[in-house]
Parts: structure tokens; sequence; C-alpha cells
């Protein structure tokens, strides 16, 4: 009796032991796999990226550009993005990069021509950073400048002019004095109508409705009734003042007919958060970003015409396709 009560304490004994073992594995076992977990997350650490634009972060702005770009790498690839907006004088934009360095960035992107400068100062006393703008220009090796021509596409944004003027005048409102030229629009224009002229007026800003209006007044005033609109936000101020004089707009950026389907002809649109995606795959790449200057193209997604507006006959729609296709045939080329 007494030793079977032994038994039992004994067997007892060994099964809490037993328990007591089986749990100490169970316990080192997660810990090994949560050491594990956390030590691969860490070699996903991801790469600090910081994005200055001169503009405000806004409906239909260039700013809003750089916002879309951020949204597009933050989901495409690992990295740490910091976005700075309203950057818009050389002190700041020196600031702003210094900022970005002190906080871990390896790669800083300009949002436009208007950072080159800075960065050229910057790039040289920061190899180990690289500088990148959206146009403008790159003097050290650390430096890239990705720009994309839409000319191609803007022949034949100059076809849908020529097709709907009736006074052979034909305006343009440019941002800005040095940049966004348009020598195949004026191209496209004087090949299917050489009668026909251009008014060109400078902005002076991308977004500054009030003064793009008071401008158009006076291409207006001059029998202007087509108007090619380089701006962003002002854009808008435009085609309703196009609405109420009647007359005709060839949009920018974006698709811009939801603005007034009956007076917006087509669209010039640069998808410009889709050159954010071009930088990052080339950074992340195995040969890395180039120096120098890269030419994006229409298979990067950065630019296309918007289908034309209800405004034309489908014998015209035919007719500008047909030459579009010539053109891509090398059938079809411009003086």
């Amino acid at each position: 009796m007494q030793q079977s009560k032994q038994l039992r304490i004994i067997g007892f004994i060994t099964l809490i032991v037993a328990i007591a073992l089986v749990g100490t594995i169970v316990l080192k076992t997660k810990g090994i796999m949560l050491e594990a977990e956390t030590s691969s997350s860490g070699t996903l650490e991801k790469t600090k990226v910081t994005i200055i634009t001169s503009d405000v972060v806004a409906d239909q702005s260039w700013g809003s550009l750089a916002y879309k770009g951020q949204l597009k790498i933050e989901e495409q690839f690992p990295v740490d993005v910091t976005l700075y907006s309203e950057i818009n004088t050389d002190k700041l934009m020196l600031q702003t990069v210094n900022t970005a360095i002190q906080d871990g960035s390896k790669l800083i992107i300009g949002h436009g021509r208007e950072f080159s400068d800075v960065f050229t100062k910057a790039a040289l006393i920061n190899p180990d950073v690289r500088f990148v703008t959206i146009h403008g220009t790159a003097k050290h090796p650390n430096q890239t400048v990705y720009t994309f021509d839409q000319g191609e596409i803007e022949y034949f944004a100059g076809l849908a002019a020529a097709l709907k003027t009736k006074t052979n005048k034909i305006g343009v409102l440019n941002p800005t004095e040095s940049g966004d030229e348009y020598p195949e629009f004026e191209a496209g224009l004087a090949y299917y109508k050489p009668e026909a002229s251009i008014y060109t007026k400078v902005v002076g800003s991308r977004d500054d409705g009030k003064k793009a209006v008071q401008l158009m007044k006076e291409l207006l005033s001059e029998g202007v009734d087509v108007i090619y609109s380089k701006g962003n936000s002002y854009n808008r101020d435009v085609i309703d003042l196009a609405k109420k004089e009647d007359v005709y707009v060839i949009g920018y950026l974006d698709d811009q007919s939801y603005m007034g389907k009956e007076h917006v002809l087509t669209s010039v649109m640069n998808d410009v958060s889709q050159t954010y995606v071009a930088i990052m795959n080339d950074f992340f790449s195995e040969k890395g970003l180039n120096s120098g200057k890269v030419i994006l193209n229409a298979s990067h997604g950065v630019y296309s015409l918007a289908p034309f507006g209800p405004i034309f006959t489908e014998k015209e729609i035919q007719f500008m396709k047909n030459e579009m296709k010539k053109y891509e045939q090398g059938e079809l080329t411009f003086p």
C-alpha cells in the first residue's frame, strides 16, 4: 500500500516535470521564432527619400503631382518618404536639403527645374546623396534629371486646334517664360493650317487663375478662338471663361474635359507621378541611377493625348486618328 502511494507521488512529480519541460521548450521556440521574425524584418529596412516641391499640395496643383508620386512609390518600393511643400526660395530649399540629409535621406527629389541650382551646390559637398530633379540641369555625378518630351502628341493637339479655329488665331498660356516651349504644337498647327498665327502669354505661375483670366481676355480681344492652356490649377478659371465666351481650350496635365465637355477639344496629359516610379525603378536597379539626363517616353506612361471631345464630328476624329497612326508608322513627319 505504501509502495503504491509512493509510485503515485513519483508519477505525479514526473508529470509536473514533463509539463514544465514541454512548456519551457514551447516558450523558447516561440522566442526563437519571434527573434527570427524581428531579424528578418530588420533586413527590409526602408530607404529614406525626400521630395521637395515649391508649390502647394492642392487639387489640380503642380504640387499635388508630387504627392501622387509619393503615394505611388510608397506603395511599390521599400521607401520612407517625406514630402516638403511650398519650399519656394533658395534659402528654404537649402535648409530643407540640409534637414533631409541630417534625417538620413539617401535620395532627394526636386519637383521641378527650380531646384537645379541649389541641388548642384548641395551635390558637390554631399557625394553620398543622390539628387534628382524633374526637368532642369545636372552637373555632378550624383545628380540626375528626369525629363520627358510630350512633343509627339502636341503635333496632334495642334491638329485639333487647326480643325476648330475659325479666326486662324491660336493662343497659348504658358506658366513660365523659360520652360515648356511648344515647337511641336506650333509645327503641327503650321502643317495642318499654315495660315494660322500663334499668340503667347506668360502667366508667371502655375496656379494664378486671376492673372490667367486677365491674359486670356487679352487674347480674346485679339481674335483668338482656341487656347492651349499649359497651366495647372489656373486651367479651371480658363475653361470657365471659355464656356462664357464660347471659345475652345486644349487642356493640360490630365483629361480636363470634365470641366467643360463642349469647350475642351482634348488635353495633353502628363502623369508626372509616373516619373517617380521610373526614378525608383532605376534607383533600386543593379546599375542604380545614371548621372546626367534621362528622357522618358510614352512607354513610361508619363504622357498621352486625352480622347477628342464631342465638338468633333466622327469624320474629324477618324481623320485625326489616321494621322496619328501614320506618324506612329513613320509615314508622317513634320518639318
